[in-house]
């Protein structure tokens, strides 16, 4: 798209090997060659202005001979054949298709842009209708994405689509239809992306609930491990220190000693002198 090509038939000139000349202009401006002398029938004007009117023409020649010149106008923007989208379905639910569109790409030089670069309302077209039955469903939305829901289950359904410039009232070309049969209700839906996500996250809770309770006390030890103090610590706090101090005192005031004396050796020997000298006195 907008990378145009401008094609013709060949001449019935039968003398010699023809060429062919292709020249544009734009208002208030003189012709300019896009293609000279080429024996080729096909001529890229890509580089004609996209949204002005630009006058075409062409001629067949054949050394100093020439044809009479062929003319026509041409505005990309507007004359651009729009390529259709690419559509894929995917069944979800009974009697529910999902319709993708890809948007056509604008090449324009050799770089690939988006439609609405260049088209304000762009719009999609979509067709939808039974396999063999002549009945159609008609949808237009500006979205690549959409939902066709109340199908019967278990049937073959056939989808196509076209882009439709709203601005230019230009409709595009219209894609091959792609046929796909919906799911049965008496089939177990478990290939829905979204219903197969929730059962999963459910497992995965009810799985991680279960490992918590299951190691609650273990966890519990290890975060807040409990601990219990001898008795004798119980028993000393639960006195006051005042009162234990007052029953220590009078109990050492009760109490009676004995007398103990303590005598190194050498005493000992002096006890034993005197003890022989008084027997020997005797």
């Amino acid at each position: 798209m907008l990378d145009s090509v401008l094609l013709w038939d060949p001449s019935n000139f039968s003398e010699g090997n023809v060429t062919y000349t292709v020249q544009y202009k734009s208002l208030g401006s003189k012709f300019i060659d896009l293609c000279q002398r080429i024996y080729f029938t096909e001529c890229n004007i890509s580089n004609t202005p996209k949204y002005i009117l630009s006058n075409l023409r062409i001629r067949a020649e054949f050394e100093n001979k020439q044809s009479h010149w062929i003319y026509l106008n041409f505005t990309p923007f507007n004359d651009t054949i729009i390529t259709p989208p690419i559509v894929q379905i995917i069944p979800r639910n009974p009697g529910v298709l999902d319709v993708h569109l890809q948007s056509p790409p604008v090449i324009l030089n050799g770089i690939r842009y988006s439609l609405k670069n260049f088209y304000g309302s762009v719009v999609y077209k979509i067709k939808i209708w039974m396999n063999a039955s002549e009945q159609v469903i008609n949808v237009t939305t500006p979205h690549t994405f959409h939902v066709i829901s109340g199908l019967d289950t278990g049937t073959t359904y056939c989808v196509k689509a076209q882009v439709f410039i709203e601005e230019l009232n230009k409709p595009g070309e219209w894609s091959k239809a792609t046929c796909i049969q919906t799911i049965n209700s008496n089939n177990i839906v478990g290939t829905d992306p979204i219903r197969v996500t929730i059962i999963i996250l459910t497992a995965f809770i009810f799985f991680c609930g279960c490992m918590i309770g299951h190691n609650y006390h273990r966890i519990k030890h290890s975060f807040f491990p409990s601990y219990s103090l001898p008795q004798h610590f119980i028993q000393f706090l639960s006195h006051p220190y005042g009162s234990q101090f007052l029953e220590s005192q009078s109990q050492e005031k009760v109490h009676s000693y004995d007398t103990l004396t303590v005598l190194s050796e050498k005493s000992k020997q002096c006890n034993s002198e005197s003890e022989n000298k008084t027997s020997n006195i005797k």
